[in-house]
């Protein structure tokens, strides 16, 4: 069997995305996949590097790919004017990337196409595997899903595709809801990008002195942060030594100092600024508990990936009841959960947790053997080579049964 993934350019550099992508190709190779990678146009022009139609294309300086290990093919980037505007620039990357993908399929001959995020590589391979009857795979993309910021050839391409991979059985019902065959939907939980267990010594003190929570993620209202900071300012009249550790930033960082400035806990509450995905799961795994207190509101259809870093580290986990987290982490067991949206539900939590310090190895331990179980690369790549082959199947027997 063999699979053309189309990827985003982000492919080949030290991105997580990079890294994330190359750790699921590895598992599928292992599992006797062939895999052919082709890469769209990179929005940066190839870091300034000149490409001629018809040449191959240089790495560029950063590039990460294993290029002595497996091959890419790349998409020549577009040399166009500054002044043309984006959607103008949408269409002409779609149609490189069509193209090129053209001449890469005549090449290797693959049996199957999977598309990763973004959606519109989606729009630019369906009507490729379309002429070339090829079965079509598609990631799911959160905007393109949601209908934000996605054109309409996008969401076509998604109704039409064989298969769609989905995270959660929410993002299955929004899929549902635009217009995706149910049948057509399948549900693979995402993949976590730390090993299980990699928290080599789990707190097992009756007590602790200075307990630290952590949050990760965007600083956005809706992810819950400025919820955390009341619940913070309640719980230390219990617990003064308490303290958060917040790994993220954006454009909301010096909205958060000022608030916690303003709430006397700038001794206490920590702003790292945006870390890349190892040193995120890094600083969780230093944490006695991690919070993700999503609001109701939210529009996240999908468990953030610092949650299951954390619980991949063997941290305790406190999270909003929001329908992605109820499907992660059982309630008691490999998590805690809270009514979404509510202060005194955060803080009621947090201090049973804190006061009975015991239960954290318990909880985090449960949630390393979850994610063990469900969210491995090994397991992920299973998945993926199973809807391959249940593809594959139906479309060799739609054939037969045409003739």
């Amino acid at each position: 069997m063999r699979v053309l993934h189309v990827l985003d350019a982000a492919c080949a550099r030290p991105t997580d995305y990079g890294r994330r992508t190359q750790a699921l190709l590895a598992a599928l190779r292992a599992q006797g996949v062939q895999t052919v990678h082709l890469s769209a146009p990179s929005a940066h022009d190839g870091d300034g590097v000149p490409v001629r139609r018809g040449e191959p294309c240089p790495a560029s300086p950063s590039d990460a790919w294993p290029s002595d290990v497996w091959h890419l093919y790349r998409t020549p980037p577009n040399h166009l004017p500054p002044w043309l505007g984006r959607p103008c620039r949408g269409v002409v990357a779609a149609a490189s990337l069509a193209f090129r993908l053209r001449e890469v399929a005549h090449l290797t001959r693959p049996d199957l196409i999977h598309v990763h995020p973004p959606g519109s590589h989606a729009a630019a391979t369906w009507p490729i595997a379309r002429l070339a009857r090829m079965p079509l795979v598609v990631d799911v993309d959160r905007r393109t899903a949601l209908g934000q910021g996605a054109s309409a050839l996008a969401r076509f391409a998604y109704a039409r595709a064989h298969a769609v991979a989905a995270p959660t059985a929410d993002m299955r019902a929004v899929l549902c809801a635009a217009g995706v065959p149910p049948r057509r939907i399948a549900i693979l939980p995402p993949p976590v990008d730390v090993q299980a267990g990699a928290r080599q010594a789990v707190r097992a003190r009756d007590t602790l002195d200075a307990p630290l929570l952590a949050y990760a993620g965007d600083l956005d209202q809706a992810n819950g942060i400025d919820l955390l900071l009341d619940a913070l300012c309640d719980l230390r009249r219990r617990c003064r030594t308490l303290r958060l550790l917040v790994a993220g930033g954006g454009r909301r960082t010096e909205a958060l100092e000022a608030r916690i400035a303003a709430y006397g806990l700038g001794g206490y509450v920590h702003v790292t600024g945006r870390l890349a995905g190892r040193r995120t799961a890094d600083v969780l795994a230093c944490a006695d508990v991690a919070v993700f207190p999503a609001l109701p509101n939210a529009a996240a259809r999908m468990p953030s990936r610092y949650l299951l870093q954390a619980m991949a580290s063997g941290c305790a986990v406190v999270a909003s009841d929001i329908a992605c987290h109820r499907e992660v982490f059982v309630h008691g067991h490999s998590g805690m959960l809270f009514a979404a949206g509510s202060r005194a539900a955060l803080v009621d939590v947090l201090a049973q947790l804190l006061e009975q310090t015991c239960r954290l190895r318990a909880l985090g331990l449960a949630a390393a053997r979850s994610v063990a179980a469900t969210h491995d690369w090994t397991a992920a790549a299973t998945r993926y080579r199973r809807l391959y082959e249940t593809i594959l199947a139906e479309t060799r027997r739609r054939r037969s049964a045409g003739r």
